[in-house]
């Protein structure tokens, strides 16, 4: 069972700059994601901002780094290791002006099982109508969307870490036995430069 609340909520943008929310983390790739996003992540997921250590993606382990260490998304990257198709489970939606913010898990279509936990904030703008309704629908992953709709995109990662469990007490994925999980932050754009949505995206412990 999740210990996230399951809450859908609609907020205006801030005017409070990033640098504000995250003088005090310690990964620089914190300082690149908007500043709704990082709301999103502190208030509404109740993700520690000082828990993501930086680190190098040669550093990572081997199947971590497999995972994580290329500039491909997610959603096809997990689905092709784990030969299954994958849905969202929402854990916690919101909607400002400018973004559509959720806490989700991928699970595995066959198994059920959990492959990522993942928060993400979606550039409304980049989207036209029918791929937006469908991503608002919560059903679909939205790296499966851009395909789909063949939206073409760049994947950039701005930078991976690892996550102390001892940290992180309120995600159910992370095990009590495992000392860390490993994760990105990640930036999907346009071609042209336009950003379609920021990620935060961790593998369960293997």
């Amino acid at each position: 069972m999740s210990f996230f609340s399951r809450s859908t909520a609609r907020t205006r943008s801030s005017e409070r700059s990033v640098f504000s929310l995250v003088e005090a983390t310690e990964h620089p790739a914190i300082q690149a994601l908007p500043d709704a996003f990082v709301r999103f992540m502190r208030d509404a997921c109740r993700l520690p901002l000082d828990a993501f250590h930086a680190l190098p993606g040669a550093s990572l382990p081997a199947v971590a780094r497999r995972l994580l260490d290329h500039r491909r998304d997610m959603t096809s990257t997990l689905a092709d290791f784990h030969g299954s198709a994958l849905r969202v489970e929402i854990l916690n939606v919101a909607l400002t002006e400018e973004y559509y913010l959720r806490e989700v898990y991928l699970r595995s279509t066959a198994t059920d099982r959990v492959v990522e936990y993942g928060v993400l904030a979606v550039a409304l703008a980049a989207f036209t109508t029918t791929p937006r309704a469908e991503l608002t629908a919560g059903r679909t992953p939205l790296g499966a969307i851009l395909h789909q709709f063949e939206i073409p995109f760049v994947s950039a990662p701005l930078g991976f870490f690892t996550v102390p469990t001892a940290l992180l007490p309120s995600l159910p994925l992370l095990s009590p036995a495992a000392h860390q999980g490993c994760g990105r932050f990640n930036c999907l754009s346009k071609p042209s430069g336009e950003p379609l949505a920021w990620i935060l995206e961790i593998l369960p412990p293997s």
